[in-house]
Parts: C-alpha cells; structure tokens; sequence
C-alpha cells in the first residue's frame, strides 16, 4: 500500500503528490482535458481507474483552464446532478457554506460538448456502468460540459442536502425545474425561465416551506410513537420558523414524488405529501425574487419518533413508498414501514449501543428484530450529545432494497448492511488504506444503476467501490445466517474493501460527491469553491 500519500489528509494547501500513481511514475495532464488511466494498477495493483490531481506542478494552473469546471465565489459543500428529457441542458444544484447569514443556493446548467452532444443523444445509462468499459469508445461519448450559473437564491443558513425532482428526469417538454434543499426548514423551490423579461433569464421560486413542528408535543412512549397521524405541517410564520428544529436531511421518494420524508435534531421522522398543500402564512413571501407569493406547505401524513436523540439522516428504500431508514445520534440504522408503525427493526448498531440507550432487541417474525425502548432520560441525552459512534450519512441502493451504506462520525470507513442479515455489515469499505489514512469520508452515494458506492472524503479524493459481488460473497461467508438474529458481536468478521476501483484526487478536501443521474457516466466533485465534473 505504498502508493497512498498520506500528506493529503486534512490539509487546505495544494498536495505536492497524488496518491495513485502508474508504475510509481507521477503523470502529467493536458490543460485541454483530464485524462484517466484506464485498467492500470496502482504499484502493480491491477483494477484501480486513476483520476489524476488538477492544478499541481503547474499543469493546470488557472481556474478557467479546468475542462468540465464551475467556479464559485464562496466556499461549495451540497451538489446534486441530474439530466432531463425536456431539455438539452443538465441541471446541477450547488449550496455555499459560510458562517454567519450569507448562504446561496447555486443553480449551474451543463451544456455538453462532443460526438454526442451534436448528434443530441445520451449515453444509455440502463447497460453496465461506463468507468473503464472496454467496448467503450472515446469518441462516442460525451467529452466535457460548459457550466454556467443561470440562477441563485440567497439563505441565512447553510443547506445540509440537495436533491432534484425525481421526477424531472421522465418529465415531458414543458414541465419545470424542481428541486428541495434543507437546512433548518425544508424548503422546496422551481426554476423557471422568464422569455418575457429582459435576457430570458432564469428565476428561482420558493414554492413551499415545512417546518418540522410537533402538534401534540413530546409524548412520554416508546422511540416509534406516532407524534402527529396528520394535519398542516404548521401555521408558523417568518419569525416563528427558527424557533422550530432544524431539519437535518430529507429524501424525496421516486415512486411517488409527492411524498417527501424529513428528519430532524428533535429524534423525529416526518412524512408529508406535498399534493395536499396549503398556504403557509403571508408574513413568509419571499424576498430574493421577483414575485411576493407567499409559500405553501404540505399535508403531514404522520411524524414519529425515530431514535432515542437526533435523526442525522433518512432514506426510502429501493422501489418503496412505505419503507425507510434512518441513522442517527444513537449510532443505529433503523427501518421503519409507515403501514405498521408498531414495531421498527434494528438493523445495525455498535456493540454497546443497546446499554447506553434502554433499547433491547428481541426476534420477530422473520427474523428481524423488533425494537422496544424506554424514552431517554436528560442524563442520557447530554451524555449522547457528542457521540463517537453517530451515524451521519445513509444511503439505500437504487437497484437492490436490501442495501444500505452508512458512515459513522470521523470515521473513513463505509459500512454496508444488508436487512436481511441485521447486526453486522455485509462489507466494510476501509478509506485508511490499510490504516496509512486517517481522513474521514463526508458522503456516500449509490450509483443510479449499479452497485457502485461513490465515497468524498478529507484525503482530497472521490473514489468508486464496486460492491456488485455482495450477493454471492454473503452466501458463501454465512450460508447458515439467513433469518437469524445477529448481534453485532457475533459470527462472521464483514468483508473488508481496502482497495477501490476508481479514484479522482483534486487539491483540497472533497466535500461532497455526486452521480450524474440517471446515467452515471459522469460524477461531479465538490472540492472548495469548485465543482468538477468527472468522466468514467
């Protein structure tokens, strides 16, 4: 593993070497595109797909010379990117993050250039995933993106997630751009391009706003307790809205996109469909714009009681508009299914989690595990408010509804679980290297058509991890595991991914990475004030 640079940990100056290297030779690049070595292994390790440094020993020296690049004027950390059939362009969502009351959210359109761009078609994101392919031709894809900003809106927060309309990327000619973002309300904007007003530019519309507020107040029950079965999500207004608890994380479901589920600092989970919205409160009209509309919000189907202290994030599950997964302060991941809210399972938690918070697990039908808790007294919550085991990022698979990834606090290592064998992770991917990098990863992402893992992290690196052959390493690791109830200390040892299969370093910390959806041909790298765009 010598071909790891570890002076790349936690820095904010420009590395002097890239830690993936070809025949331990340091490659240069031309300033007119990055180049990628292909099926090359790194010291002789075969498999690993090189993404080489920008900007070091003067190769690319200047910010506007970075093929495929947009350049903020402040620092970035959210991204999400999606392509749309409506249009000719790609639709990415960028957010600043900057202390004090000066946050922007960023709307950058991509128009590509190449083979396929000119001939107006898309890569066929539905065949195997493109990184290294060797039926692949070079001239056949799209070679690079003109990135340019057509839109922004000022907030006094820094936004946690990003997500696009799923929605958008089946939609029909006509239909607008669409987006969520959450920060300390969730907040659900439209981009729409005024041709009356002068330049046809672009403007960017508050359409809702759902605080997380709890009707009926905190009940003294268990940990899966409905809060509030319905009603408007609140009747707050502009001066309330801080005084409610912040929203950490969302996702927007893809089977039906009037559903979208929030969690929040206050242990909550809450589902609301946004078919059934109404309007917010006149003193919420927004100010960044044109228009003075006051916003909507939404109707809450239920809010629960997710975790014994704060909710870090939640995802649907694969295919589900019922199922879906939560991790958070506590270090669990849990599932939930809104049609029986009686009961929730456990799926992964360390060892000595079930002490700390009350919880104890039994086995349930079908060898899942049932929770049953007690609520955690104030001793408990200050002693779990700076937990080294919190679990902050989920991701489910987009192919598979029995993955999940997740990553704990500080922590460079992925853990993937599989709910059909809870207790222990099917796999763990070890960002250190073998113990040579002690940087901690900052988000995970599924590939849109494949069990690919996109991981960022603080050794400046974006790196892919193929965990297509889960299936077949799980049956042959613990054939007689199915059903049984595993506690996090029994059993097998994970299997454990020490060596990715595609890695693009850039000069600062990565702090945020992202697929190009629904193709996954391309990833988008957010790295200081920048984002890049990044062929496979």
């Amino acid at each position: 593993m010598d071909w790891y640079n570890s002076s790349q940990a936690k820095r904010g100056s420009v590395s002097a070497g890239t830690p993936y290297l070809k025949n331990g030779i340091r490659q240069g690049i031309s300033p007119q595109r990055s180049q990628y070595y292909r099926n090359t292994g790194a010291m002789g390790i075969p498999g690993i797909n090189h993404g080489v440094e920008l900007g070091v020993d003067g190769a690319v020296s200047s910010v506007s010379e970075r093929p495929s690049y947009y350049f903020s004027q402040y620092p970035l950390y959210c991204c999400d990117w999606i392509t749309t059939n409506a249009a000719d362009v790609d639709c990415i969502a960028l957010s600043t993050y900057k202390e004090g009351f000066t946050n922007k959210l960023e709307i950058v359109h991509g128009v590509p250039y190449g083979r396929d761009a000119i001939l107006g078609g898309r890569p066929d994101g539905n065949e195997d995933l493109k990184m290294a392919s060797p039926t692949m031709d070079a001239n056949d894809s799209i070679e690079g993106f003109d990135f340019h900003k057509v839109s922004e809106f000022k907030l006094d927060y820094p936004i946690t997630r990003i997500q696009w309309d799923p929605q958008m990327s089946r939609s029909t000619p006509g239909c607008g751009e669409r987006l969520a973002v959450s920060s300390e309300v969730l907040r659900l904007f439209k981009v729409e391009q005024d041709y009356c007003g002068p330049g046809n530019e672009y403007n960017t519309t508050q359409t809702h706003i759902l605080a997380n507020s709890m009707a009926t107040g905190n009940p003294g029950a268990g940990s899966h307790d409905t809060v509030s079965p319905g009603g408007n999500g609140n009747s707050a207004s502009a001066d309330e809205l801080d005084s409610h608890p912040p929203v950490t994380s969302f996702d927007w479901n893809k089977v039906d996109t009037n559903i979208i589920i929030t969690s929040s600092v206050d242990t909550t989970c809450t589902v609301w469909d946004l078919n059934r919205s109404s309007r917010l409160g006149e003193g919420l009209a927004c100010n960044n714009n044109a228009t003075t509309a006051a916003p909507d919000t939404a109707y809450v189907k239920t809010q629960l009681i997710a975790h014994d202290s704060e909710v870090f994030d939640v995802k649907f599950i694969h295919g589900s508009t019922n199922i879906f997964a939560s991790v958070g302060n506590d270090g669990s991941m849990r599932v939930f299914d809104l049609r029986s809210l009686e009961h929730s399972t456990i799926i992964y938690e360390p060892s000595s989690a079930s002490a700390a918070s009350g919880v104890s697990v039994g086995v349930a039908a079908g060898g899942a595990s049932s929770l049953t808790a007690s609520p955690p007294s104030v001793a408990a919550q200050d002693a779990s408010a700076h937990s080294s085991k919190a679990l902050l990022k989920l991701a489910t698979s987009n192919i598979d509804q029995h993955y999940l990834a997740t990553i704990m606090c500080n922590s460079n290592q992925v853990l993937v679980v599989d709910m059909r064998m809870p207790g222990v992770p099917v796999a763990t991917l070890d960002g250190s290297f073998g113990g040579l990098s002690p940087a901690a990863f900052n988000s995970i992402s599924w590939h849109p058509s494949s069990n690919h893992l996109l991981t960022a992290g603080d050794d400046c690196q974006a790196l892919i991890w193929d965990c297509t052959h889960l299936d077949s390493s799980m049956s042959k690791r613990a054939p007689a595991s199915m059903g049984l109830n595993l506690s996090p200390s029994l059993h097998y040892d994970p299997s454990t991914m020490q060596l990715p299969s595609f890695a693009y370093s850039e000069d600062l910390e990565v702090n945020n990475a992202c697929w190009r959806a629904d193709s996954g041909d391309w990833i988008g790298v957010v790295s200081g004030k920048g984002f890049q765009a990044v062929s496979l």
